[in-house]
């Protein structure tokens, strides 16, 4: 019996250390940029009182190649592995949006150690782009209690006062069994009392906002060690339903109720093998908000809105010699949903609503459609060179519902939606050192697009050509 545990022990190790070099894929990053959403509402599109859902699926801004933009410049799955499988570094993506703007993304962290069992780390987030225009720091204490049991408390650093966020953590960690890890995190945690220190001193905002129910976010990670050549990583998120009484210093007879909640969840599973990896992905998201008029208030809108997105994703990875080889699918399926018992309220203090008078019954909008992206990359890369490169198939295509309630959305959206984008990526990776890295590339649009610019159709204008050009940065020690 012990012979036959000792010779299972001993083959486990061998192949967790045949396939330990094998690149990993990690679900971090995706849900960082929700936590952030969540975390710091006052810095996304439009503030804490936008219309178009709190993870900001769809903007009137939002060119029709902004979601391919996103996917061509950023980090995939595999880098964020190793960025957050790592103590300090600092990374940055920036690629081109249309002639005048950026999509700017950045990422800093340094780890510092305060006793033999706890640490203090500063992270820090710059994200500018169409949805949202951030810059903010999280400070995160960790205490190590013995037997790979951590404990820990971590705050947002922000300029508004009244979106401050405290989290307290519970970490399990241990290579051979896994990650599992409990937040709490309290949000908005001084709004009231900021709000009621305003009205005592005279001070007041434009708007109060006063929870009579404030929110919290539940999170618990799952994260498997490597079983032979197997592991897998679990999350899910659970902002609970917060109620706030909203009023308009100007207007007072005009207070509203705001209602909102919302969750994710997102699960992979991964096999290694040698020279490389595969795995699957499942991917979902929830929101909802509803505004309506407050007891005695001449408000008179009473608006809500519903967003679910549901993403499948397979990928592969191989690397034979100096050519490797890195496939990504993933097909969605978004609903973006409004819901409005005064529509003509609405209308006359939206502009983006059109066609509202000659077609009412294409508002409000219930939005379905099926989305599918490509990402085909074949890397030129030398064990002994500085200078490595890749070349890549990038491709969005959509297949929106044509039935009425859908239509609707173009009211909002008219130059959104295409059926088809597509590009072919060049890029260069310079390598200073084993871990700092350049990434310069540019893209060649397949698709043959005469768009440029915010909803502007050029319409004399020859096809497309240069389709967006980028740079990527990462460090880490």
């Amino acid at each position: 019996m012990l012979l036959a545990i000792f010779i299972n022990l001993q083959i486990t190790a061998s192949l967790y250390a045949q396939y330990q070099d094998s690149p990993r894929a990690t679900l971090h990053g995706w849900e960082q940029q929700l936590r952030l959403f969540i975390l710091d509402r006052s810095n996304n599109k439009g503030g804490f009182y936008y219309n178009r859902g709190l993870f900001r699926m769809h903007t009137q801004d939002m060119t029709m190649e902004y979601e391919l933009d996103l996917f061509t410049y950023g980090f995939s799955y595999f880098e964020d592995y190793d960025w957050y499988s790592s103590e300090n570094g600092f990374r940055s993506s920036m690629g081109s949006l249309n002639t005048p703007i950026f999509a700017l993304r950045s990422e800093f962290k340094n780890r510092i150690s305060v006793t033999d069992n706890s640490d203090l780390e500063i992270l820090g987030y710059q994200q500018e782009d169409i949805r949202a225009r951030r810059g903010l720091f999280i400070l995160r204490y960790n205490y190590n209690f013995g037997n790979h049991h951590n404990i820990g408390v971590r705050h947002t650093l922000v300029n508004q006062k009244t979106d401050l966020d405290a989290s307290f953590f519970y970490q399990y960690s241990d290579t051979n069994k896994g990650i599992i890890t409990a937040e709490l995190t309290l949000l908005d945690w001084a709004n009231n009392m900021v709000t009621g220190l305003s009205e005592e001193r005279q001070a007041q905002f434009d708007i109060l906002h006063r929870y009579t129910r404030r929110p919290n976010l539940y999170t618990l990670w799952l994260e498997s060690p490597v079983i032979r050549r197997f592991r897998c990583e679990i999350v899910i998120g659970i902002q609970s339903q917060a109620r706030a009484e909203v009023t308009q210093t100007g207007l007072p007879d005009q207070g509203f109720l705001l209602d909102e909640w919302a969750n994710y969840q997102a699960a992979l599973f991964e096999t290694h093998f040698t020279g490389g990896s595969a795995g699957i992905i499942y991917q979902r998201t929830f929101a909802r908000m509803q505004r309506e008029p407050g007891e005695d208030s001449l408000y008179e809108l009473d608006y809500g809105n519903r967003q679910i997105q549901q993403r499948g994703g397979l990928f592969i990875t191989y690397k034979k010699g100096y050519v490797g080889i890195e496939q990504w699918f993933w097909i969605e399926r978004n609903r973006d949903q409004q819901f409005d018992n005064n529509p003509d309220a609405y209308v006359a203090q939206d502009p983006f609503v059109r066609l509202y008078d000659t077609e009412p019954h294409l508002y409000p909008f219930d939005y379905n459609e099926i989305r599918r992206f490509n990402k085909t990359r074949i890397i030129y890369e030398p064990d002994s060179w500085r200078i490595t490169a890749y070349l890549e198939h990038n491709g969005d295509w959509r297949s929106p519902s044509m039935e009425d309630p859908s239509i609707g959305y173009r009211n909002y959206y008219p130059n959104h939606i295409v059926a088809r984008n597509e590009r072919l990526t060049l890029g260069i990776n310079i390598h200073f050192t084993k871990n700092a890295m350049l990434t310069v590339g540019s893209s060649l649009d397949l698709d043959g697009d005469r768009y440029s610019g915010f909803d502007t159709r050029r319409e004399n204008a020859k096809p497309a050509v240069f389709d967006g050009g980028f740079g990527r940065f990462y460090i880490v020690w």
